[in-house]
């Protein structure tokens, strides 16, 4: 195999298994067998190897001494650690991007509200597509919201962080959301930071979070 080949196999294998793990295909606190994951993405276990590596260090996957690698463990413990860093770190990337946004910036937020609106009101726990595409659009509201922020890095732990609560996030799929309130409460958000009121965007970005 070659070192380009290897790479390829191994992002491959980083994206499928990500994606494996924050949708709930493994549960938590199951184990990642090397042998297992190979026969599963049907490839060799140095780019299984890689791409837990890779994930371990991004928070999606744990390395337990000689017990190898696992799914995180899900708990209230967790959740509320998660979303207390999250709320430090969004604060800081939402002043960031209300200092520095432009037009384009502000044209971005509102094209993501449009998508969210319309993919909320198609939303249904039955139909297993649909879920991934509002989920796809809820995240790029979110990501829309600090795109103009001056620091790269706090983006970039952003939307790590947002992935992480994400394997929370399809807990709630068990019920039905209300088009209407996610709509209203996106929007509040939406025209805060548009106005550019800094408290405000803060106090009801904090608030969508603890919900």
């Amino acid at each position: 195999m070659t070192e380009g080949a290897a790479a390829t196999y191994s992002d491959y294998v980083f994206e499928r298994l990500r994606a494996d793990i924050l949708t709930g295909q493994f549960e938590p606190s199951a184990r990642l067998a090397m042998k297992e994951l190979s026969e599963r993405y049907q490839v060799g276990t140095s780019p299984i190897r890689e791409a837990l590596h890779r994930l371990t260090g991004e928070g999606f996957v744990q390395f337990v001494g000689q017990r190898g690698f696992r799914v995180p463990p899900l708990s209230l413990d967790d959740l509320d650690d998660l979303t207390d860093l999250r709320s430090l770190i969004e604060e800081a990337a939402l002043r960031q991007a209300m200092a520095n946004g432009d037009d384009a910036w502000e044209a971005g937020i509102v094209a993501a509200f449009h998508r969210l609106e319309r993919q909320a009101g198609r939303f249904s726990t039955q139909d297993e597509d649909v879920i991934r595409e509002y989920d796809a659009v809820h995240r790029g509201f979110h990501l829309a919201l600090y795109a103009s922020a001056a620091s790269p890095r706090l983006v970039a732990l952003q939307a790590n962080l947002f992935d992480q609560a994400y394997r929370y996030r399809t807990l709630l799929h068990q019920e039905p959301i209300t088009p209407r309130e996610v709509i209203a409460e996106h929007k509040r958000l939406m025209k805060l930071v548009l106005a550019r009121e800094v408290e405000g965007a803060v106090k009801a970005m904090k608030a969508h979070l603890q919900l």
